[in-house]
């Protein structure tokens, strides 16, 4: 569902030069590649790019491992991206400052995160109201700056954990502004999930079709 629409909004052009931060495995920088891009991957975490590097495609990507906010010797860049993983950046002020950086005027930046009104970690969930009949999305918190512990692997005893940094859009939004970036685009995705027949699955749908769970921002460079 994700890499299909990002896609589609980022639209990367044969030749065109594009950076993925937070690449991890590199799932999202091989999809760009198929259009004939060229791509550069990074990511902080040294073992998830040693693992992009064993999954080359038919154009070469280029894979480095170093933090989002330090782009220098890179080049520059006729888009960049950042697809589920400004959640787990608490410098977002300086990613967006580098990223600016680099990316050449009209330059355009994706973000696809998950959605800061309504799937917050420990603060939102489902629940279903019996009397009307209808399944509703709660949120416990919204408006405060929360650092959020998660395991990675849940129910191993050995699991590691990273931490989700929920920012409500105006602190989430305000460090791209500050780099001198527009907003060009905003789409809200819903889930495509469909219930299996059962007294609430007429309730959960269409919750699913009310509340979207990922959030898209398209950034353009002036």
């Amino acid at each position: 569902m994700v890499i299909p629409q990002a896609l589609d909004l980022l639209n990367p052009k044969r030749g065109e030069r594009v950076l993925d931060l937070g690449c991890g495995q590199g799932v999202f920088s091989r999809a760009i590649s198929e259009s004939g891009a060229l791509v550069t991957g990074i990511d902080a975490a040294s073992t998830l790019i040693q693992k992009a590097r064993t999954y080359q495609g038919r154009t070469p990507i280029r894979y480095f491992d170093r933090d989002a906010a330090e782009l220098g010797g890179l080049g520059d860049f006729d888009a960049a991206s950042a697809i589920l993983c400004l959640q787990n950046l608490e410098h977002l002020d300086k990613v967006c400052l580098a990223a600016a950086s680099v990316l050449k005027p009209g330059g355009r930046m994706l973000w696809v995160l998950n959605h800061p009104a309504f799937r917050i970690p420990r603060q939102s969930s489902w629940g279903f109201e019996e009397d009307r009949k209808i399944q509703y999305r709660r949120v416990d918190a919204y408006s405060s700056t929360l650092s959020i512990p998660i395991l990675m692997h849940p129910g191993k005893a050995d699991s590691e954990s990273t931490v989700s940094i929920h920012r409500n859009f105006q602190d989430l939004m305000a460090p791209a502004f500050a780099a001198g970036l527009t907003l060009a685009g905003l789409q809200e995705w819903h889930s495509h999930k469909e219930s299996q027949p059962g007294a609430r699955s007429r309730a959960e749908n269409r919750a699913r079709k009310e509340f979207p769970l990922f959030l898209a921002l398209l950034w353009k460079k002036a």
